[in-house]
C-alpha cells in the first residue's frame, strides 16, 4: 500500500473515530455534567481503541511485524502524548476564545492528524527490513 493510500486510510479511520469521540464527550458534558477536559480524556480513550482496531486491521495490515499488544501499547502511548498537547490547546480555545467544546475538540483532532500519521507510519508500523543477497539487512 502506498504512503498516500495509507494516509487516506489513516484519515478515514481517524474520521470514523471522531463520531464516537464526540458522542462520548457530548454524553459526558451535556448529560452527565462532567467538565469538558476530563470528558475529552475519556472520549479520546474510546476513540483510540476504535481507531487502533481499524488502523491495525485495515490500514497497516501488511506491516504488522510486532505482536498486537506491542502495537497497541505504542499506539496508545502516541495518542496519549498527543492528548497531553491537545488538552491545553482545547482549554485555550474554550476558556480564552470562547469556542464551543465540541468544535474546539474537533479542531484539535484535525491539527494533530498529520503528525500522528507520520509517527504511526514510521515508528509503530515501520517497514520491515529488506534482506539483500549477502544476508544482511538494509
Amino acid at each position: 500500500m502506498t504512503r498516500l493510500l495509507r494516509l487516506a486510510g489513516f484519515g478515514a479511520a481517524g474520521a470514523s473515530g471522531v463520531l464516537p469521540n464526540l458522542a462520548v464527550m457530548w454524553l459526558l458534558v451535556d448529560h452527565l455534567h462532567v467538565h469538558y477536559l476530563p470528558a475529552a480524556v475519556v472520549a479520546t480513550e474510546v476513540a483510540i481503541c476504535w481507531n487502533f482496531v481499524l488502523v491495525d486491521l485495515v490500514v497497516f495490515r501488511a506491516r504488522r511485524d510486532r505482536p498486537w499488544p506491542a502495537r497497541f501499547a505504542r499506539f496508545v502511548l502516541l495518542n496519549n502524548a498527543d492528548l497531553a498537547v491537545r488538552l491545553p490547546l482545547l482549554a485555550v480555545l474554550v476558556a480564552w476564545w470562547g469556542a464551543n467544546e465540541l468544535l474546539a475538540n474537533l479542531a484539535t483532532l484535525l491539527v494533530a492528524f498529520v503528525l500522528r500519521f507520520g509517527i504511526t507510519d514510521r515508528f509503530i508500523y515501520r517497514r520491515p527490513p529488506v534482506l539483500v543477497e549477502s544476508g544482511t539487512t538494509v
